[in-house]
């Protein structure tokens, strides 16, 4: 008899359940494998403590007592952050890297150096577009302009990866009953 077949009948050979020939496998089993041996011996126990545990005394308005406590806390409602929070935490860490990496170009390294020569490329392209789209306006509105159509993007962007995410995550969102 092996220990995987010997364990779940270990309670049944303690309370004398077992027909004759399993019970005398085990037997058997046990005397020759200290692991099943020590776990009899603490089915021994845990049954001893069975025994001699005294019930304890539940008063006639268990029920109502619970019930009473139940309606008298306050539910606890999950925080909730709205996503316009989210948007603006989000667009100043986006806008802070930013900034960090167009001050600090020299000491990100190569890789982060000839990142940021094409950024500064395309943002000359992005001005020279603007320049020749309204050559009357002035390079701080176009810069702004630059500046809200990249929000605009980042917005856009956030709100379809939410969109998408939001029913993968709804299992682990789960909502208790609103009072």
């Amino acid at each position: 008899m092996r220990c995987s077949s010997c364990e779940p009948l270990l309670d049944a050979y303690l309370e004398v359940t077992l027909p004759r020939v399993q019970a005398v496998a085990v037997s058997a089993h046990v005397r020759d494998c200290d692991d099943c041996a020590a776990l009899l011996n603490e089915l021994r126990v845990v049954d001893a403590l069975l025994t001699t545990a005294r019930a304890p005394r539940i008063g006639a308005d268990f029920t109502a007592s619970v019930v009473a406590e139940t309606r008298r806390s306050v539910p606890v409602s999950p925080r909730r952050t709205r996503v316009a929070t989210g948007l603006v935490l989000y667009l100043i860490a986006a806008w802070t890297a930013l900034a960090f990496a167009a001050f600090h170009g020299a000491t990100l390294g190569t890789v982060a150096a000839a990142a940021l020569a094409r950024a500064q490329a395309d943002l000359a392209t992005l001005g020279a577009a603007a320049r020749a789209v309204a050559p009357a306006t002035p390079l701080a509105a176009a810069a702004v302009t630059a500046v809200l159509l990249v929000d605009a993007m980042l917005i856009a962007a956030l709100l379809i990866g939410y969109r998408r995410l939001r029913p993968g995550m709804a299992p682990y969102s789960t909502r208790g009953p609103r009072s």
